[in-house]
C-alpha cells in the first residue's frame, strides 16, 4: 500500500481558478459524484486575503459552477455547498483505484490530493488519466506497509456490509450508493464516505498482513 500527494493544476474548475492569484486557501471536506461530470463539494475557505467578493464571484461566475451557496461563515473559516462541472481530477484517481483522502487542498490554482493505492502501478495508471487534466507534479510517494492499520468504525462496518450484501461489489453492480442510502435511513454522501474510507483501511490492513 502506498500513500501519494499530488498537487494538480485543473484549470477547468472553478474552485482551482478562484486560488489562482494566491489570497485565498479552499480545503473541500468532502465529495460526491453526481454524474460523470458534475460532483457536489462541502467545501470550507480557510484563508482569504482582501475582498472575500472577488473569489466569490470568481466561484459564482465560472461556466464549470452549477451550485454556490455559503453556509456557515466564522472569524476564520467560511463553510459552502458547491455544484461542480468538473471531476476529471477525482475520476482520474478513482478509475484508477486510488483512494482519495480528504480533504483536498484547493490553493494557487491546483488542487493538492492525498490518495492511497494498492499498488504503484494503480498510481501509473492515475498519472495517465492526468496527462488530460492538467499540469501536474507528484510531491510524494511512501509505502505504509507495516504501519499500524486502522480499524473499521461501527459505521463503516454497517455500511460496507449492506453495501456487500446489497451486490454494490458485484462485478454487475445491482445497487446505487442512493439505494445503499435508502435502505440505512442515511445520506448517499455519508455511504460514499464510509465506503471510500472502509475501503482503504481493509486494503491497508490487507497488504500489510500479507506483506
Amino acid at each position: 500500500m502506498y500513500l501519494a500527494k499530488i498537487r494538480v493544476n485543473q484549470h477547468t474548475c472553478s474552485l482551482a481558478v478562484a486560488t489562482s492569484m494566491g489570497n485565498a486557501t479552499i480545503e473541500l471536506l468532502e465529495y460526491i459524484l453526481l454524474n460523470d461530470d458534475e460532483a457536489l463539494f462541502l467545501g470550507r475557505i480557510t484563508r482569504m486575503d482582501g475582498d472575500p467578493s472577488k473569489c466569490f464571484n470568481a466561484i459564482e461566475n465560472h461556466p464549470s459552477t452549477r451550485f454556490f451557496q455559503i453556509l456557515e461563515k466564522t472569524k476564520t473559516n467560511l463553510d459552502f455547498l458547491a455544484v461542480i462541472r468538473d471531476t476529471t481530477g477525482i475520476k482520474a484517481f478513482e478509475e484508477s483505484y486510488c483512494f482519495i483522502k480528504p480533504p483536498i487542498i484547493v490553493e494557487g490554482g491546483s488542487k493538492l490530493y492525498t490518495v492511497y493505492a494498492p499498488e504503484l502501478k494503480f498510481l501509473r495508471n492515475a498519472y495517465e488519466k492526468l496527462r488530460k487534466v492538467g499540469n501536474w507534479e507528484v510531491l510524494e510517494v511512501r509505502s505504509i506497509i507495516g504501519e499500524k492499520g486502522e480499524t473499521l468504525t461501527e459505521r463503516q462496518y454497517a455500511v460496507l456490509k449492506a453495501a456487500y450484501e446489497m451486490g454494490y461489489f458485484d462485478r454487475k453492480r445491482k445497487v446505487t450508493l442512493e439505494d445503499i442510502a435508502t435502505a440505512l435511513n442515511v445520506s448517499k454522501s455519508a455511504v460514499h464516505k464510509h465506503i471510500q474510507e472502509g475501503l482503504c483501511k481493509i486494503i491497508s490492513r490487507y497488504f500489510a498482513e500479507t506483506e
